[in-house]
């Protein structure tokens, strides 16, 4: 379910909740009164290369078996090795809890988007996209594994130092005995010119990604995941990629400067539809996203 996840990244700093467009039928959500939405992780300074979690958790009021249109984050720059699902329902409500094992193989902030649910709730009536906080983590640097065969390395590092010593000496001698033949006539060699060295180029972070490397992401995730809920995290993907908020219509979306591009606006498009359409209609949908996303990536 989650392998199509590694690819895009993002970060929302608060709580909030949109709403959904009419396009989705009513009857594939369920009614639930949603009192609390939080992404956590279970250790606040996670190390290099070493397993952590991060911790889903939803309550409601309602009594349900389980919580379904739950969108966890796409998570581009974590490798993840597995997630385990708990719910548990008392006289107060139902607590969902997903716990999500991933691994960082770079140091530094690395910003991890908000879950998302799609309900109706149960207050109104109304068809809403409630959203989780987002997460920065900071990954400090690990210690290192001992190294596998240590005495082996450590004697074909002395063979290969003994080596370069004995050639090294064997030709200064040679050196030394030709400078005496010859010392007679000196020969003058100019030295060659001295090219100035081009400036440095500062280096890119490792976290700083382009917007091709995002849209790649993107068809990544929607080939590997052809349903509603990779088509509604994709959308909010690019949303975020142009700088739009959740609170926008596509109508506010399709006005920003980033959405001129006609390929731009052709891939808003095929992706709201994506996203709210009727069920009968979600797969040629689905391959009109990739089609516009080839299109933009060609």
């Amino acid at each position: 379910m989650i392998r199509g996840w590694f690819a895009i990244a993002a970060a929302l700093a608060m709580v909030s909740v949109a709403f959904v467009s009419g396009g989705i039928g009513a009857q594939t959500l369920a009614r639930l009164t949603v009192d609390s939405f939080i992404l956590s992780t279970d250790t606040a300074t996670p190390k290099l290369e070493i397993p952590f979690h991060l911790i889903v958790r939803v309550h409601v009021r309602e009594r349900v078996d389980s919580i379904d249109n739950l969108v966890l984050p796409i998570l581009a720059e974590l490798e993840l090795r597995g997630d385990q699902r708990v719910i548990r329902s008392s006289p107060s409500g139902t607590d969902y809890t997903e716990t999500i094992t991933v691994v960082a193989h770079h140091t530094g902030n690395i910003a991890i988007a908000p879950a998302t649910l799609q309900a109706i709730d149960a207050r109104d009536g109304r068809a809403k996209q409630y959203s989780s906080n987002g997460l920065t983590i900071t990954v400090a640097g690990g210690a290192l594994d001992p190294l596998a065969g240590a005495e082996g390395v450590a004697r074909r590092v002395w063979h290969w130092a003994v080596t370069i010593a004995i050639w090294g000496g064997g030709i200064i001698v040679v050196v030394a005995l030709a400078a005496l033949i010859f010392h007679h006539r000196p020969v003058r060699v100019p030295a060659p010119a001295q090219s100035p060295e081009p400036p440095a180029q500062p280096a890119l972070p490792v976290s700083q990604r382009t917007r091709r490397d995002q849209l790649s992401d993107a068809l990544t995730v929607l080939r590997a995941e052809r349903n509603r809920g990779s088509a509604v995290r994709v959308r909010a993907a690019v949303w975020r990629m142009i700088g739009a908020s959740e609170g926008e219509t596509l109508a506010d979306v399709l006005q920003r400067p980033d959405a001129t591009d006609p390929r731009m606006s052709a891939l808003l498009r095929s992706l709201e539809r994506a996203a709210f359409t009727y069920d009968d209609d979600l797969a040629p949908a689905i391959d009109d996203a990739c089609a516009s996303l080839e299109a933009i990536l060609s």
